[in-house]
């Protein structure tokens, strides 16, 4: 993918001139304390810094920044110039920018003109007034996320466009517009005829690797391995065909509707595994809604999402995240740490093969679903796993205002969970791109 490119305006005053922080004050100096972390933090930014003192220059530079940049961070180091305000307000169909006060420097401008006018003209911009810098480099990165889904591709196998999770061509458009991603469809004859190209040999390896990493294969036979070893290399060979960055497949309607004929089931819950593991975005049930929300966990986090039917249970104060696809490396396919699993039957109807989890307990996690204009968030702390038979084979059980959740939950079932506390960070990305938040837990 092509390199982000973002511009960093700081907003100074002229020599000799009394104003907040205070006259001469040693704005080069301030400059780099603030924008070191910005650099380092960002590793696949590339930045450009300028400074202004007149909004005349700021003007001048815009037609050519819009063709350059793939986002402007304004920072706040004197008062009353204007420039921030000049962005904001071209933010919604020009470059998407971030205002930043570095306090006592920018702040009076920040609170009498800047908030208010993000407010009052619902303008995408996230704005912050902080002293901790990898704060302002936290929010930076959302310029490389918004950056990459426009370069993104998704491939979604799937026969009837109106199952699924909503309808796929309108969807398709709709997240264009808001993200701008690309959605290219195949069916399910072109895909088994990926399936019978598969070699024997090739099937037979990738399912002896799932075997010896895992604890245990419970239910499925080796056929069933099999089947789901070359549902993987048909869908890998697929992506790479479409030149697509994720896949989402109808598995439950291509299943259950006999689009594969003689009852066979293809279930790709192996498949998506092997994928989410290396670090390629996977999602089951041609759910786009989820695909786009996990495409956005993978650009700003670099770990995988954990695509759930949630079912709470407030007597707990718990919310369990149960689905048959799920990831071992939930920290990110290059961390060492990893997750143990079982290979299980795919649990509503105990056919096929699916994976069963362990993860781990302790840790924060985030779980967020984006629609095409409003998106829901909550943050939980993991405790465990729960190994009933009923629901789906992954149980992933955390802790939240569980009450809360329930009655604040809005959309469809399906949610998307990562761990790590990145709240912050999403809730600056949906205000770049205008959605509405449901802060599902307050």
């Amino acid at each position: 993918m092509k390199r982000t490119c973002v511009k960093i305006v700081a907003v100074r005053e002229n020599p000799d001139t009394p104003c907040w922080p205070c006259i001469n004050h040693d704005a080069d100096k301030e400059l780099a304390r603030v924008t070191a972390p910005v650099v380092q933090n960002n590793p696949d930014i590339d930045f450009d810094i300028v400074s202004y003192t007149e909004l005349s220059q700021a003007k001048a530079d815009y037609d050519e920044d819009v063709k350059k940049y793939d986002g402007v961070l304004v920072l706040l180091l004197t008062c009353w110039k204007g420039i921030d305000l000049f962005y904001a307000q071209q933010s919604r169909d020009g470059i998407p920018t971030i205002i930043a006060d570095v306090p006592f420097c920018g702040s009076g401008s920040m609170l009498w003109n800047t908030i208010s006018t993000v407010r009052d003209n619902d303008l995408p911009v996230p704005v912050l007034s902080t002293l901790d810098y990898n704060e302002i480099a936290e929010a930076v990165r959302i310029f490389d996320v918004l950056a990459k889904m426009r370069l993104t591709t998704v491939l979604v196998v799937q026969d009837v466009p109106e199952t699924g999770h909503g309808n796929r061509a309108e969807l398709s458009k709709r997240f264009g517009e808001t993200w701008g991603i690309r959605v290219v469809t195949a069916g399910s004859e072109e895909f088994l005829n990926y399936m019978k190209a598969v070699p024997d040999d090739e099937a037979q390896k990738v399912a002896d690797h799932w075997v010896a990493d895992s604890v245990e294969v419970r239910e499925p036979t080796r056929d069933d391995l099999l089947e789901s070893a070359r549902v993987y290399v048909s869908v890998r060979n697929m992506m790479r065909d479409y030149g697509a960055q994720a896949v989402t497949l109808d598995c439950l309607g291509l299943s259950y509707t006999g689009a594969y004929g003689e009852h066979r089931h293809f279930y790709p819950c192996l498949s998506h595994f092997e994928m989410l593991n290396n670090g390629v975005v996977a999602v089951c049930e041609a759910d786009l809604n989820s695909t786009v929300t996990e495409l956005l966990i993978h650009y700003l986090t670099g770990r995988p999402g954990f695509v759930s039917d949630p079912v709470i249970d407030t007597s707990s104060d718990q919310i369990i995240y149960a689905h048959c696809v799920a990831c071992r490396k939930v920290f990110g396919c290059n961390d060492a740490r990893s997750c143990r699993y079982i290979i299980r039957s795919h649990a509503e109807d105990k056919k096929g093969a699916s994976v069963q989890v362990i993860f781990p307990a302790g840790e924060d996690v985030t779980t967020v679903i984006v629609y095409p204009d409003f998106a829901c968030i909550h943050s939980a702390k993991s405790v465990g796993n729960v190994g009933l038979e009923e629901g789906c084979r992954s149980k992933l059980a955390a802790v939240t205002d569980a009450r809360k959740v329930l009655y604040n939950w809005r959309g469809a079932w399906h949610r998307v969970t990562v761990f790590g506390d990145y709240r912050k960070a999403f809730m600056w990305l949906f205000k770049s791109r205008g959605l509405k938040v449901y802060e599902e837990d307050r």
